[in-house]
C-alpha cells in the first residue's frame, strides 16, 4: 500500500528533481563512472598479464590480487581510514567522493580481473596463429583479441557501476552522501519511507536499464569460476618485461591488500586486541551461525537454480537472479521489512530468518554462478547413461552429480560464508532487535571509539575472513590433487 501511495503522490516526483536530489544523484552516477572505467583498465592490465604471458608466479599473484574481493568492504575503509590520518590532508581525501571512488577501485578491479580473464581464456588460440603468421602481435591484439574480448570489457564496466552505485557500506563509513546512504538515512532516520521508496525505484531503474543493454552475455556468463582452465590458451613470452611486469604486479599487490593489512595490525596492541574480543565476543557465535545457516541454503538453492538453467535451459533463471543481485542491500532491506512486517508474516521479521532471507536474496546469484559453472562442465553423456542403466532423477544427482561437483559445492559455501559474514547495509536493516552481528557493532560504535579499538575490531574479522579464504584454497587443492 505504501508503494503505491509513493507512486501516486506527485510531490515525491518533485522532490526527486529538486536541485539537491539531482545532485546526489549525478555525484553518484559520477563515482560509479569512474570506478568502472578505472576498474576494467586495471583489470584489463591484470587478466592480460596473468591470463596471456608466461609471468612468474602468475598464480599465486592472481590468487592474490583477489584477496580484497572477499574482504568486508568496511575493513578495507577503515585500514585507509586510519593510513591516511596519518597525513595533514589525508582525512580530507578519504573523507570525499575521491576516497570512495579509491576504495571501490581497490575492491572491483580483482572482479573485473576476473571477467577479462574469462573473456581471453576463451579465445581460441587457432586465431592468434593464425594472426601472427600474417602481421605482428601488436595487430593480432588490436584486431583480434580487442574485439574477441570485447563483451567482457563491456560486462566488467556494466557490473562494476551497478555494483558501486548501489553499494551502501563504503559511503556510509566515510560519511559521504550517495543514493544508498539516502535511502537509508530518509527510511531509518527521517522515516520518509514514500521518499525512500521513490529513490529506490529510481535507482533499481538505473540497474535494470544498464543490465538489458548487455543481459545476454553477463546473465550468461561464466565469469564467476574456480579453477577453471582452457586447453587453447596461448601465452605471450614476455623476455625482458619478465621483471618489470612482475614488480608492477607485486607492487599492486602489497599496496590494495598487504599495506591495508598490516595498518590494522601495526595499529593493534594485546590489549585492544583482547577489549575488542571482549566487545565482540556477544556477536561472533550469532555472526558464525547466521552466516553457516544462509550459506547451506544458498549452495542448496544455488544448485537447484544452476541445475535448471544448465541443464532444463531455464534462460530466465540467469537474468532474474542478476537482477537481484544488483538490487541496492539498503532497498532490499526496505523490500524485506514492506513485505514480512504483518501481522501474518511478523514470525519471520521478528526471528533471524529475515537476516537469512536477505543473505538469499543478495547472493544467490554468486553461488549459482559458481556451482552452473563446474555443472556446465560435467558432461551430460554421464547423467544419460545413469538413466539408460534405471537411475531415478534423485538418484543420478546424488551419485553422480553432487560427488562430481563436490568441490565446488564446498567452494560455494565458503565464498558464501565470506560474504554474508560482511554483509552490512541489508543486515542493517532489518535485524531484530535484540540481534547484534559483527558488521552492525563495529558500524555502530566506530565513531565514538578509539581508532586502535576500531582496527582491532576490524583485524579480528579479518583474521576470522582470512582463516576462512585459506580453508577455501586448501579443500580445493585436496579435491584437485585426488
Amino acid at each position: 500500500m505504501i508503494i503505491f501511495d509513493a507512486l501516486s503522490n506527485p510531490s515525491n516526483y518533485l522532490e526527486v528533481f529538486q536541485k539537491k536530489s539531482l545532485i546526489l544523484l549525478f555525484k553518484s552516477l559520477f563515482i560509479s563512472f569512474v570506478v568502472a572505467f578505472s576498474s576494467t583498465l586495471l583489470g584489463s592490465f591484470f587478466a592480460y598479464v596473468l591470463t596471456k604471458t608466461d609471468l612468474m608466479f602468475k598464480n599465486i599473484l592472481k590468487a592474490t590480487l583477489l584477496i580484497p574481493l572477499f574482504l568486508s568492504p568496511y575493513i578495507l575503509t577503515l585500514s585507509w581510514v586510519e593510513y591516511f590520518s596519518k597525513f595533514e590532508n589525508g582525512k580530507s581525501f578519504i573523507f570525499s567522493i575521491w576516497g570512495v571512488i579509491f576504495i571501490f577501485v581497490l575492491i572491483f578491479t580483482p572482479l573485473s580481473m576476473l571477467i577479462i580473464s574469462t573473456g581471453l581464456t576463451n579465445i581460441n588460440s587457432k586465431l592468434e596463429d593464425a594472426g601472427v603468421m600474417i602481421t605482428t602481435y601488436k595487430n593480432v591484439i588490436l584486431k583480434i583479441i580487442l574485439p574477441l574480448v570485447k563483451p567482457s570489457l563491456i560486462s566488467s564496466f556494466i557490473l562494476v557501476f551497478i555494483l558501486s552505485l548501489s553499494e551502501f557500506s563504503v559511503p556510509a563509513f566515510l560519511s559521504v552522501n550517495v543514493l544508498t546512504t539516502e535511502i537509508f538515512t530518509q527510511f531509518s532516520a527521517f522515516y520518509n519511507y514514500e521518499l525512500a521508496i521513490i529513490n529506490s525505484i529510481i535507482l533499481i531503474m538505473i540497474s535494470i536499464s544498464l543490465l538489458m543493454m548487455d543481459k545476454f552475455y553477463i546473465s550468461s556468463a561464466s565469469f564467476i569460476t574456480i579453477g577453471v582452465k582452457s586447453q587453447n590458451l596461448k601465452t605471450t613470452k614476455l623476455n625482458y618485461l619478465q621483471y618489470p611486469i612482475f614488480l608492477i604486479v607485486a607492487f599492486y599487490i602489497y599496496f590494495s591488500t598487504l599495506l591495508p593489512t598490516s595498518i590494522l595490525i601495526k595499529e593493534t596492541t594485546p590489549d585492544t586486541l583482547y577489549e575488542a574480543f571482549i566487545i565482540l565476543k556477544p556477536t561472533i557465535y550469532n555472526s558464525l551461525l547466521y552466516s553457516s545457516i544462509a550459506s547451506f541454503i544458498l549452495v542448496v538453492f544455488g544448485f537447484i537454480f544452476a541445475y535448471m538453467s544448465q541443464r532444463d535451459k531455464i534462460t530466465a533463471i540467469d537474468t532474474i537472479l542478476l537482477i537481484t543481485f544488483t538490487i541496492p542491500s539498503t532497498v532490499l532491506g526496505i523490500a524485506l521489512i514492506k513485505f514480512f512486517n504483518t501481522p501474518q508474516l511478523n514470525f519471520i521479521y521478528s526471528s533471524f530468518w529475515i537476516i537469512i532471507i536477505a543473505y538469499l536474496g543478495k547472493f544467490i546469484f554468486i553461488t549459482q554462478k559458481l556451482i552452473q559453472s563446474s555443472i556446465k562442465q560435467l558432461p551430460l553423456s554421464l547423467e544419460e547413461s545413469a538413466m539408460i542403466v534405471g537411475a531415478n532423477f534423485f538418484t543420478k544427482i546424488r551419485k553422480i552429480v553432487l560427488p562430481i561437483i563436490s568441490s565446488s559445492l564446498i567452494s560455494a559455501f565458503l565464498i558464501s560464508f565470506i560474504f554474508t559474514l560482511g554483509e552490512l547495509g541489508s543486515t542493517l536493516l532489518v535485524y531484530p532487535a535484540g540481534t547484534s552481528l559483527l558488521p552492525i557493532k563495529i558500524y555502530t560504535i566506530m565513531a565514538n571509539a578509539p581508532q586502535a579499538l576500531v582496527s582491532s575490531m576490524a583485524l579480528i574479522i579479518l583474521l576470522i575472513t582470512t582463516f576462512v579464504i585459506g580453508l577455501l584454497f586448501l579443500i580445493n587443492r585436496m579435491f584437485k590433487c585426488k
